[in-house]
């Protein structure tokens, strides 16, 4: 009996999380190609440097590579994000936060060691 509540319990759990989590809007914008910019530590006394990214998008889902100089800089590292109206989200494992897009702009937070203030534009 306790086995059967358990299974049931965690059946509903997975599936109203699912409901709940299913709500996003379609992508208003295309986030494919190569974006520059610059990053700065929310305590800028850390540091700052440039970044770099290069993303296809296939739907709502994104990918790339990302790369940053300055005092944190690291070979490029991979991430996949979804995009819902014009913000992209980022997923984890690979990196988390959210880049809002505007026009050729993308403004956001990405958290890595530290939560960074991040600013890019299209590149031609």
């Amino acid at each position: 009996m306790r086995r059967s509540v358990l299974i049931g319990a965690l059946a509903l759990m997975q599936f109203g999380c699912a409901a709940v989590g299913g709500s996003t809007a379609p992508p208003s914008v295309d986030v494919s190609g190569k974006w520059a910019g610059t990053w700065t530590f929310r305590n800028p006394t850390m540091g700052s440097g440039d970044v770099f990214m290069n993303l296809k998008q296939s739907g709502a889902e994104a990918s790339g590579d990302l790369m940053v100089t300055g005092p944190t800089a690291a070979e490029p590292t991979y991430f996949e994000g979804t995009v819902s109206g014009s913000s992209v989200t980022l997923k984890v494992p690979y990196l988390s936060g959210t880049l809002d897009v505007s026009g050729d702009e993308m403004k956001g937070v990405i958290n890595g060691i530290m939560p960074a203030n991040v600013s890019l534009r299209r590149q031609p």
